[in-house]
This record gives structure tokens, sequence and C-alpha cells, in this order.
């Protein structure tokens, strides 16, 4: 089925049965990525009673239990309730099931080779996205062409995949000058194939959580400011054969009340 739109006065379709996910599939029990240190996703067979929800147990149906950490166990969605005490469930941030997005290609760089700003205070050794490349992919596309971003790093090793993240695996984040040119952009649904936007030991601050939400440093409660129907999609996987520029992009999610959910993002090309 192919769908027509029109985004700043210029006309587009789209194919949606052309549709291409950008989520990692999620394997309980096997290879899985993982941050933060936070225990694996795992699956284990429901026994109620005499009843055992395996049919390689005799049992008359499969039913399991699915024990996992959205944050931490592969690609998830989160809401401005990832900082805050008030509940906004990603659901409910969500405002459009389809919107544009724009997906560009940026190699990470050595916080020694910038002199952008992160609070807390860079790591010599820390990767980094930046203001400088993020206005230099961007230049070309209008902000109504930015409701959505995705941003794929290189190089995009299929290790991502089932990457730990700790100390020995540092995952690169971006500069507090790229998060607010990009809220200058008015970027509403960001996604990023590394676990966080924010440096992954920073302690507690997610300053560029804040910065993205306009929630107050150090506070954990909404403002009139704070703008809660945007959201935040980390450890996406973009397949190679994606290539950079204008998709329309429909973020899939359960209907659950929490502040973080695993999610499928699905592109489909803008000719």
């Amino acid at each position: 089925m192919k769908v027509t739109l029109t985004i700043n006065h210029k006309d587009y379709s789209a194919d949606l049965s052309q549709g291409q996910s950008i989520a990692i599939t999620l394997l309980p029990n096997g290879k899985q990525p993982n941050h933060f240190g936070a225990p694996e996703c795992v699956s284990e067979t429901l026994i109620a009673g005499d009843f055992i929800g395996d049919t390689n147990q005799n049992g008359s149906c499969n039913v399991n239990k699915l024990t996992i950490i959205p944050h931490c166990n592969g690609t998830h969605t989160e809401s401005v309730s990832h900082i805050v005490n008030q509940l906004v469930p990603v659901y409910q941030a969500i405002e459009d099931s389809f919107f544009p997005c724009i997906l560009i290609s940026l190699q990470a760089q050595s916080a020694s080779e910038t002199k952008e700003s992160y609070q807390p205070c860079l790591d010599k050794n820390n990767e980094i996205i930046t203001k400088k490349q993020l206005e230099l992919s961007l230049k070309e596309f209008s902000d109504h062409q930015l409701q959505g971003l995705v941003i794929r790093t290189l190089p995009n090793e299929t290790g991502k995949k089932s990457r730990v993240y700790d100390a020995d695996h540092y995952p690169p984040f971006l500069t507090n000058d790229a998060m607010n040119y990009l809220t200058r952009r008015q970027v509403k649904h960001l996604m990023v194939d590394f676990p966080s936007v924010d440096k992954m030991y920073d302690d507690g601050q997610l300053t560029n959580h804040r910065i993205f939400w306009n929630v107050a440093f150090g506070d954990k409660n909404l403002n009139p400011q704070s703008i809660i129907n945007k959201t935040i999609t980390e450890m996406i996987f973009v397949n190679n054969k994606i290539e950079d520029g204008d998709y329309l992009c429909n973020l899939q999610i359960p209907e659950i009340e929490t502040d973080a959910l695993p999610s499928r993002p699905v592109l489909y090309k803008l000719i």
C-alpha cells in the first residue's frame, strides 16, 4: 500500500509494504545487548499447580513469564518519566502514529578533539557526537522533516546487536551542545544506536535527557516548560543496506503505563 503526504509544502510518497525495522531482535536467554550491568532478559515456563506452560513438557500450550529491564535489555523507547516523579506513559508521548524523520550516519569523535561541553566533565577517552557534526549533516533538512532523527554511528558493526556495554566497552553519547541543538531544531523523537544519550557513568545527572525534555538540572519534577510529547529511543540497529536520508517512521510500542518499553521503530523510504 502506498501513501502520499506533504511535508513543508513538498509532496512525498511511501510504500507501507516496504517497512524496515531498526529494532534489535531480542533473544531471551540468548545473546543480547546489555547496559549498565543489568540482569539479562530471561524467559521462564509458567508453572501453576498441575499446569505446565510448555508443550515440550506435555503442557497443553506454551505460556512463558518474561523478565525484562527495557532500559538495559535492547531497543527501547522512554518518556520524560525516566527522570521525573510524574508518570507520562510512553504511548501518551507519541502523538502521531507516523512522523517524518531523517537518518544520518556519524563517526563518533574523541572528546579530546572538541571544545564542546558536557556536564559532568568529559573524559579525554570518551567518544562523542557533537553539535558541529549534527549541523553539517542536517543543514539541508527543514525542521518539519526533523520530527524524528535516527543516528547511526560508524563503523556500523553487527556486534552492536549483542554488545555488553561496560567500562571496557564504553558507548558514545551526545555533548550537551549537540542536545541543545536538537531541541532548537524541534526534534520530537530521537533514536540512537547506543544505549544512552548520556554518558554511562555521569553521577546520575542525565543532563542530555533533561535538556531534551526541558527538566531543570537536579530536579525530579516536571515544570510548566517541560515538553512531554517527546521520546528517546536507544539501542537501535540500522542495517547498512538502509541509506541515509528521508523516511516516514512508525514507532511501535505496547500500551503499558510505564516510563520505558521495548519498541520497534519501522522506517519507510520517502520518495
